[in-house]
């Protein structure tokens, strides 16, 4: 059974890395998938990330005060929100707190790094197993017996001083690329009005936010080139989300999608010819 892990940064990569290995010591049948070290060579990376996405049956968010509101963590949760049922979905708090979480990451229940919510936690995916599941009593003594290393490996990880700024943090570039791959994927399969109304809005909201962080921080013109490229599959989902107000009126997924528009189009020599409230009456994709 596949577990995906979700980091983003140094430290967070050094904690998905540790669970990676751990996780199948505890329970054999568990795969866990950690990018990049997990991608098939050659393969293109964020085509595999998006059929493991849709593959796993577990998924874990590695948490710490670095990466709360990192683009990738958010993308990714609002990605396995769509996926699997929240209970299966857990946040692990890597020295934050269950108030520290926002956006789509608060619709999880939380696990601390402790030894108790760890247990919790592989007993859920012990469950997911079926009849392949280790038996209770089995699963706590592996548990116990292999609780020190896990432990032990954390504490050295969260005891190195990490620059949350540093090139481990994965680039825009890649997630523009995940993001296309997985929006043109839905909507040509039709499955837009069948992914929760929230989990669309987080992801225009994230694509809005992320475009404003670029241009603050300097856009530069290939990456200006890739956001312009996400633009219409973007506004192809805000259109069909009921959390889009219509024009006229103020606020709204489509209303943000207008002001990152003009932000795009003053960084580039080429505007963008559709905005987000162009009517779309045919069935054919704007993209």
């Amino acid at each position: 059974m596949k577990v995906f892990i979700s980091w983003s940064g140094d430290r967070s990569k050094a904690l998905a890395e540790a669970l990676r290995q751990w996780l199948p010591a505890v329970i054999q049948a568990v795969q866990p998938y950690y990018s990049p070290d997990d991608i098939t060579k050659g393969a293109r990376w964020s085509e595999e990330i998006a059929k493991v996405l849709e593959e796993s049956r577990v998924g874990i968010i590695c948490l710490t005060g670095d990466n709360l509101d990192a683009p990738w963590i958010m993308f990714e949760a609002g990605a396995l929100s769509k996926k699997l049922e929240r209970s299966r979905v857990s946040p692990i708090l890597f020295g934050v707190e269950p108030t520290d979480l926002t956006g789509p990451l608060v619709q999880f229940q939380s696990s601390k790094f402790d030894k108790t919510d760890i247990k919790r936690l592989v007993r859920m995916i012990n469950g997911e197993l079926g009849d392949a599941k280790l038996a209770s009593d089995v699963l706590d003594t592996v548990f116990d017996m292999w609780w020190p290393k896990l432990d032990e490996k954390v504490t050295g990880i969260l005891a190195v001083k990490t620059d949350s700024t540093d090139g481990m943090v994965r680039s825009q570039q890649d997630l523009l690329e995940e993001i296309l791959l997985l929006t043109r994927s839905q909507a040509h399969r039709r499955e837009i009005s069948d992914v929760d109304p929230q989990a669309q809005a987080d992801l225009v909201e994230g694509y809005s936010q992320l475009v404003r962080n670029a241009c603050a921080l300097g856009i530069t013109r290939p990456l200006a080139d890739e956001l312009q490229k996400l633009f219409k599959p973007i506004s192809y989902i805000a259109r069909r989300s009921r959390f889009a107000i219509p024009k006229g009126n103020p606020g709204g997924l489509l209303a943000d999608l207008n002001e990152v528009k003009e932000l795009l189009d003053a960084s580039v020599a080429d505007p963008i010819q559709e905005t987000a409230n162009t009517a779309d009456d045919d069935d054919d994709l704007p993209f």
